[in-house]
């Protein structure tokens, strides 16, 4: 790999690496874990010679999920055999605040995993609807339309006494 290779990489870490970590710190909860990934990403870029572009944030985000689902897989696993032993019970991750109430959180729990994906690009991660959409692998209609649905989703099961704590949810 070159030295353009490099300088690419470098100009993509420098216009996104911001976004990607937060994209991967916000499902997994975890500092270390959230910079090593984040860090898999670039290297993946540098060992695909990827180019800054248009797509590139996407590109980028496609691939942090990807990386994060194998994590969580792997998660999953080590629970299980946890599990299976009959080791002592896992300790929770520890929640790192990030202006999201413990309400909202549980709200996000309930819904579908493409529900609660698609409502943390659009908000957490600030992503456009073009962007989601490459993310998705849609049309940008096709993912106006799913942050509608997940939206609904979102109201019909968010408490009461949450739509009365003062924001119009239905101007987003």
């Amino acid at each position: 790999m070159g030295a353009k290779t490099a300088s690419h990489v470098e100009e993509l870490h420098r216009q996104h690496s911001g976004r990607v970590y937060g994209y991967v710190f916000r499902r997994l909860r975890d500092v270390p874990l959230a910079q090593s990934i984040t860090n898999d990403v670039f290297r993946i870029a540098w060992q695909q010679q990827k180019e800054p572009g248009d797509d590139a944030l996407a590109w980028l985000l496609v691939t942090a999920r990807n990386l994060v689902a194998n994590e969580l897989r792997a998660q999953q696993r080590r629970r299980s055999l946890v599990e299976k032993l009959g080791s002592a019970e896992l300790s929770r991750r520890p929640a790192e605040p990030d202006g999201t109430s413990h309400e909202v959180r549980e709200v996000l729990a309930t819904l579908r995993e493409a529900e609660r994906e698609i409502l943390m690009l659009a908000y957490w991660d600030s992503l456009s609807l073009a962007e989601i959409a490459a993310i998705l692998g849609c049309s940008a209609d096709s993912a106006k339309s799913r942050l509608f649905r997940a939206r609904k989703a979102f109201s019909r099961k968010t408490p009461n006494q949450m739509l009365k704590g003062g924001t119009d949810h239905g101007q987003h």
